[in-house]
């Protein structure tokens, strides 16, 4: 297995070959571009789309020999919100996921096959396609949490907790925590993980072995690892390993 993994515009983009991700479930809203002999299950449901949506914390396996695209985006950003009130337009049954056959993914296929075109067109015409007719979104985050996952993003969050950050946004340390698990959908331990794995990623294309990106990341050792990375995306990370690699586009 071979992975090509992007991040974009706070938007993680993975080309994989194949992929066997077994059931798993995580924050991010997932969108999967599969080729036709792919299929995806989700609640229990196997089924074979070119695109398919799925909502943030239900659980899926996806196995397929053949190429598939993984776009995962935070389910608390304005996209993330849009994506959301998609699926819960769709009426599907209890609002879990949604296929959209009419999405425009023909330049990121023709991006990542055939090595043509750009990546910056590819995805604005797919997302446009996509959320054309679907542009409600709730409020923007609350500017205090928006300060919280601006700091988070620039620092070493495995070294703060919550009572550092209350004091940067004159919070109370139980309202921070209330307010946090409000606005993000979850705790604020919750999202140091989930803030590992966006740093592991460029760690492991690095060469970094399990161990040594554990301990940079915040984990207590590679078991701890790749427990995490099984239960949130269904594969160990060592099948990464000399296999993966990682751009900033």
């Amino acid at each position: 297995m071979k992975t090509r993994f992007l991040a974009y515009q706070g938007v993680y983009i993975a080309f994989n070959d194949k992929l066997m991700a077994n059931e798993h479930n995580h924050q991010f809203i997932q969108i999967n571009l599969l080729s036709p002999q792919a299929s995806i299950t989700v609640d229990q449901k196997t089924l074979s789309t070119n695109c398919l949506i799925i909502a943030s914390k239900v659980k899926h396996t996806l196995k397929s020999d053949k190429p598939v695209i993984t776009i995962l985006i935070d389910n608390f950003s304005v996209l993330g919100k849009k994506l959301t009130h998609l699926i819960n337009c769709q009426k599907n049954e209890n609002n879990v996921y949604t296929r959209f056959e009419q999405a425009k993914s023909q330049y990121l296929w023709q991006y990542f096959i055939d090595k043509t075109g750009s990546f910056d067109y590819a995805m604005t015409e797919f997302l446009n396609s996509i959320l054309c007719y679907h542009t409600q979104a709730k409020s923007p985050t609350d500017p205090r949490i928006a300060k919280i996952l601006n700091h988070l993003e620039q620092c070493d969050s495995a070294q703060l907790n919550l009572s550092q950050l209350a004091k940067i946004v004159n919070l109370s340390q139980s309202r921070l925590s209330h307010l946090f698990s409000e606005q993000i959908g979850m705790p604020f331990k919750s999202y140091q993980r989930y803030l590992r794995f966006k740093r592991l990623i460029p760690l492991l294309a690095n060469g970094f072995d399990l161990t040594k990106a554990a301990h940079q990341v915040g984990f207590s050792d590679a078991a701890h690892l790749s427990r995490e990375c099984k239960k949130l995306f269904g594969i160990q990370p060592k099948l990464l390993k000399g296999t993966l690699t990682f751009e900033q586009v």
